[in-house]
């Protein structure tokens, strides 16, 4: 094939999955240039790796670049080795990387080369030189070769030691410097096509002679500049020193840059030393040049220190832009803009970054002044100077960065001793192979600062730790705010300026394991020790040439349920966005803000999406700013949200989960002296109690409104004799009632009213009404069934209520209280109804959205119980209050990703635009009950129908139990199995359990019921399994095998299916099955479906067909294969199981 040949070719980051492809391009020229490689562990461990792909996804050809050299000189000293040997170029580590790999098709070579260094060239702005170390018996007059410059060595220095030549291919020669000269009306003409494709907002608010006017207009304080590339105008720059710094101070944080006034200058008064960008544009393929703007527009100003720009939050940050360090805007700042400095030192290239030693002390000590836990750092210093260990005898390493004899930042890490820990406890393998990544090469980042001028240097200086400490993966360690992680004094960590350059990594679902079980079987105690839970960053060398994607758009969620924390969960974790301004309000803050006041008694039911420990592993406060408040209006057409204390919070995008809550009951009215019956009194209309509230009327709807409730009992409940009265039958009013009694009040205080109603109970299941309902009644506590408040003190208006009088089908009830818990059904926030209403938002019952969360605003999504779909999609009885919240989040951030990522696809809306989204998640609800019962209940997402009614249907399936709800030694245990003959729904009460199954042998529904602890997170993994996943469940349960379900759950057999990536060998095994194919040319699911196509049942025979044909089918060898390599690879976590390799 003739090179001259065109073939269109992608550019993009080489992928692990790529590694078979390049496999395939190496060639004996590869061999004899870069030597045998391995090229998954060139991937790894190169900076920057890029692969050309064609249009149809066949790679081309593959590069990977390092920092170091392929010699034989150590990486961190091939920089002095190069200044001692060449005189004619003066290499750094910040301007120099190295090819130490590549390979092409044949006919492609030096095309596919020049278009792989254009790109590195084009992704590292700070690049100007690539080496090529080419060995000394390499054939000349290669391709590759011709893209090379061959660098003459000094006279002086024997070649010979080298073990090869060095050749240089320079920026200039694929991406050629920009000539900048100040601007003239001929210039017009080149630069409209590039406003015009760039901009056409601008043309059109300032019209064709905008530029001649801002040209003709310079001065000595407006001045103009023009990128050139051959005589023609690609680039334009206008600036000025117009800056109203008092105006920027009102709303940004200046202090870090001196006020924007001389360094030197402690007069505030002095007159600032700033000038602003008021227009920038430049051609798309000499954008990687910007920063060439800078260096003359200092010159034009050379009395001024600062540069600034201001950016509106919905324009993502452009390559200038991203040189610059971002101005913190002030907390009640309201701007629309976001502001940009750079100062004129950034502008020197001579930073060197070194092992600290011990004359840098006073420079760290000035750089770190200001900083929290800087004590500690200094503290750290001064023991890596003593001893280069620390009090543990543990490898401390410190670096500094310096430029012009000047310290600028520092960085303290020690060797990670946890690597074991970390990768069973945090997804790090989404970032990396651990098995190509020796155990020195781990560090833990314990400090790093860096001076705020020099803040675009970070990625460098994270680059450059790694290379001098022959690291390849950092981590940092981020705890929750008061939590003490029982650490010593020397391993405590400062606030770090470069978290937004490394990427949080994903804590996992671990399995709770049967230790005196297992025995000598269970983990290593390096994976099950106990550690303070706390949030994971990480880094490596294939990420410090990755720049994340800032987005700046002001993205607001109302509501801190759920389906917010999921939504924002899915945001922050995205490795390659940066969301800066995400905001949530909530009135008591992020759940995680809880502080700890010794008493851990749990009131509320969990609906399992989120516990302490996973909002530890999130800290979400990291990357949001928290309101703590409430909405009360919003303005669609300002985008403003306003708020009960009378903030504004700004929005480009709002995101309403305030979800439902408990709501102070309304009385009826009713006079009971009449002996008025519930069906005689007239529906009230007010759905919201008006007028004066009595101060010991509560609702329960957080963690804040149980701390204040245990003061209150605490404080004053427990001094009296007055009965407190819970109303409602929801499961957080038998959760409730148990805590007050945990807290030592006595049942015969309480008094539990259930309203009328026609759903099914709380529990949908009357054995474990029953219990329930006995064990209110061994508490002492009184219940009342099918009452209706009527009203309060006798109507009379009162700061405390005294009593309460209830209607029913019969006598009405009248009781003395002390206290009245409101626990009836959710509803939505009556404050949120109306700001939602006001604003002209479609509600019907519910805030009405389409199938991608969006409401009649296209700026105003929706999600969770508050919401509903509209009439269209004729799916009135389901919302989203029918499926799992998490989920629901996940879907809704999903949606939204790709209004910022765009390596996200929006879906498409073809033959589905009419359906809603399908969630497949459980149901969950746990929870402690009177009596002290543990409660778990795992379920498929359904209407509110009755069990029975459930039962009824011809494909309910089965229902498999073990134990009964009294049973205090084995404890309930329910599983349903569907018609699929996987679980379904999932119920248990310790200490039993009882299994339901459907005709299709998949557990559909779970409960348990007992007095010992569920392994919840455990036998959450059971939902949606196949029976015979279980080790043939069904079969065992039949012939009398199993009588205890928690204990059969707990066997050594079953560890694997509680397994967090279990799920992926699952999807692995459908796969295989739908892809190998069998002598036949047919794969497993094809004989499948035509047996189906031809009678929906099987007979036995079909079945006796199928399973042969699976014995000789090359699909059960890779099933096999797939499941010792799930086996293999997940050891840490799964030693219990036998190898091969064992027998």
């Amino acid at each position: 094939m003739d090179e001259r040949q065109e073939v269109v070719l992608t550019a993009r980051r080489t992928e692990s999955v790529d590694a078979p492809a390049i496999e395939k391009l190496i060639s004996s020229v590869t061999f004899e240039l870069f030597g045998r490689v391995d090229i998954v562990r060139v991937i790894e461990k190169a900076n920057l790796a890029v692969t050309l792909v064609s249009s149809d996804e066949e790679v081309v050809a593959s590069g990977a670049f390092f920092d170091y050299p392929n010699l034989a000189v150590d990486q961190a000293k091939w920089e002095k080795l190069f200044q001692e040997t060449f005189q004619s170029i003066k290499p750094t580590p910040l301007n120099s990387l190295f090819l130490n790999f590549f390979a092409s098709k044949p006919d492609y070579v030096q095309g596919c080369a020049s278009e792989i260094l254009r790109t590195v060239f084009n992704t590292a702005s700070y690049i100007e030189y690539i080496f090529l170390v080419m060995p000394t018996n390499a054939q000349e007059g290669l391709p590759l070769q011709k893209l090379f410059n061959a660098v003459k060595c000094n006279d002086n220095i024997d070649k010979e030691n080298l073990n090869g030549t060095v050749h240089v291919c320079y920026r200039f020669e694929h991406m050629p410097k920009l000539h900048m000269r100040p601007a003239t009306v001929e210039d017009h003409d080149d630069l409209t096509p590039i406003f015009d494709e760039q901009s056409d907002s601008l043309i059109n608010s300032y019209g064709d002679f905008f530029l001649n006017d801002l040209i003709e207009a310079e001065d000595d304080e407006n001045k103009c500049l023009v990128a050139d590339v051959n005589g023609a105008a690609v680039g334009f720059l206008s600036i000025s020193t117009n800056v109203n710094v008092e105006l920027l101070s009102e709303y940004f944080d200046l202090s870090p840059f001196n006020d924007l006034r001389k360094q030197s200058s402690s007069n505030t008064s002095d007159r600032a030393s700033v000038f602003c960008v008021e227009l920038f544009c430049i051609d798309e393929k000499y954008e990687a040049r910007s920063m060439d703007f800078l260096p003359a527009a200092f010159k034009l100003f050379a009395d001024k220190d600062y540069c600034v720009i201001t950016m509106p939050h919905i324009v993502n940050e452009f390559p200038l832009v991203q040189e610059f360090t971002r101005v913190t805007p002030k907390a009640d700042a309201t701007t629309s803009h976001e502001l940009y400095v750079f100062h004129r030192w950034g502008l020197i290239r001579t930073i060197s970054i070194r092992p600290a030693i011990s004359e840098d002390f006073n420079g760290i000590q000035n750089i770190v002044a200001n900083i929290s836990g800087s004590d500690v750092l200094l503290r750290d210093v001064e023991q890596y100077s003593k001893a280069r260990r620390d009090q543990d005898g543990q490898e401390l390493q410190v670096f500094v960065a310096e430029c012009t004899n000047q310290v600028i930042g520092v960085a303290v890490l020690r060797q990670e001793e946890d690597i074991e820990f970390i990768r069973a406890h945090y997804a790090v393998e989404d970032f990396i192979y651990y098995n190509y990544h020796q155990r020195e090469e781990h560090a833990h980042l314990f400090h790093f600062t860096v001076n705020p001028i020099f803040r675009h240097y970070t990625r460098h200086f994270l680059k450059e730790v790694l290379r001098l400490s022959h690291k390849s993966c950092l981590y940092y360690s981020l705890y929750p705010k008061g939590v003490d992680p029982n650490m010593s004094a020397t391993k405590k960590y400062s606030v770090i300026s470069c978290l937004s350059d490394l990427v949080p990594v994903r804590a996992r679902r671990q399995v709770i394991y049967q230790e005196d079980i297992l025995g000598i079987n269970a983990p290593s105690k390096k994976v099950l020790k106990k550690e303070e839970y706390y949030a994971l960053y990480h880094l490596n060398r294939k990420l410090t040439l990755e720049p994340k994607l800032i987005i700046n758009a002001r993205i607001v969620v109302v509501g801190a349920s759920d389906t917010g924390i999921s939504f924002l969960e899915r945001f922050c974790f995205c490795p390659h966005l940066h969301f800066r301004n995400i905001s949530i309000i909530s009135p008591q803050g992020l759940p995680n803000d809880i502080g700890n006041n010794g008493n851990d008694i749990e009131m509320r039911p969990s609906s399992c999406c989120y516990t302490k420990e996973n909002y530890a592993h999130l800290s979400l406060k990291t990357w949001i700013n928290v309101v703590e408040d409430k909405m009360v209006a919003v303005d669609r057409a300002d985008k403003i949200i306003s708020t009960l204390t009378g903030h504004q919070v700004p929005y480009d995008y709002l995101v309403l989960c305030c979800g439902e809550q408990f709501q102070i009951a309304v009385p009826s009215g009713a006079d009971v002296n009449t002996l008025v019956t519930t069906a005689e009194v007239p529906r009230s209309r007010d759905q919201v109690h008006k007028g004066k509230l009595p101060s010991n009327v509560f609702t329960i709807n957080s963690h804040q409104d149980v701390q204040d409730t245990l003061h209150w009992i605490e404080t004053s409940f427990a001094y009296s004799e007055g009965k407190a009265v819970i109303y409602g039958a929801a499961l957080a009013s038998y959760t409730f009632i148990q805590g007050m009694v945990a807290c030592g009040v006595p049942g015969s205080r309480l008094v539990m009213v259930q309203p009328p109603t026609n759903l099914p109970s709380s529990f949908n299941n009357p054995e474990v009404d029953d219990l329930v309902e006995n064990s209110l009644e061994n508490a002492d506590v009184t219940l009342y069934k099918d009452y209706t408040l009527a009203r309060w003190n006798h109507r009379e208006e009162s700061d405390l209520l005294k009593n309460a009088s209830f209607t029913s089908s019969n006598k009405p009830l009248m009781l003395e209280c002390q206290a009245f818990f409101c626990f009836q059904d959710k509803k939505v926030d009556y404050q949120a109804y109306k700001a939602i209403n006001d604003s002209c938002l479609v509600y019907d019952g519910k805030l009405v959205v389409d199938k991608e969360f969006l409401t009649n605003d296209p700026a105003i999504r929706a999600a969770g119980p508050l919401t509903k779909f509209a009439r269209r999609y004729h799916s009135e009885s389901w919302t989203h209050a029918n499926f799992n919240s998490k989920e629901v989040g996940k879907l809704l951030a999903e949606s939204m990703l790709p209004l910022f990522d765009p390596t996200v696809q929006p879906s498409a809306n073809g033959k589905d635009a009419s359906l809603v989204p399908v969630f497949k998640e459980p149901k969950i609800n746990s929870g402690l009950l009177p009596g002290g019962f543990n409660y778990l209940y795992v379920g498929k997402p359904t209407l509110n129908i009755r069990l029975d009614s459930l039962m009824a249907q011809p494909d309910y399936g089965y229902v498999l139990t073990t134990g009964a709800p009294g049973d205090e030694e084995r404890g309930y245990f329910r599983l349903h199995i569907n018609q699929y003959n996987n679980i379904e729904t999932l119920t248990c009460l310790c200490k039993q359990v009882r299994l339901s199954h459907n005709q299709y042998n998949n557990i559909e529904t779970l409960t348990c019921l007992c007095k010992q602890d569920i392994d919840v997170s455990n036998l959450i993994c059971l939902y949606g399994i196949h029976e015979r996943y279980l080790n043939n469940l069904c079969q065992r349960y039949s012939e009398g095998l199993i009588t205890d379900f928690y204990s059969y759950f707990k066997e050594s057999w079953c560890v694997a299916l509680f397994h967090d990536r279990f799920k992926d060998l699952r999807a692995e095994i459908r796969e295989i099955l739908s892809n190998v194919k069998g002598h036949d040319l047919e794969s497993m699911k094809d004989k499948v479906k035509k047996l189906i196509d031809e009678d929906l049942e099987l007979s036995p025979a079909d079945r006796d067909s199928l399973h042969s044909s699976y014995m000789k089918s090359p699909a059960r060898t890779e099933i096999e294969k797939t499941l010792l390599n799930f086996l293999t690879y997940n050891s840490a976590h799964l030693p219990m199981y036998a190898k091969p390799e064992m027998v």
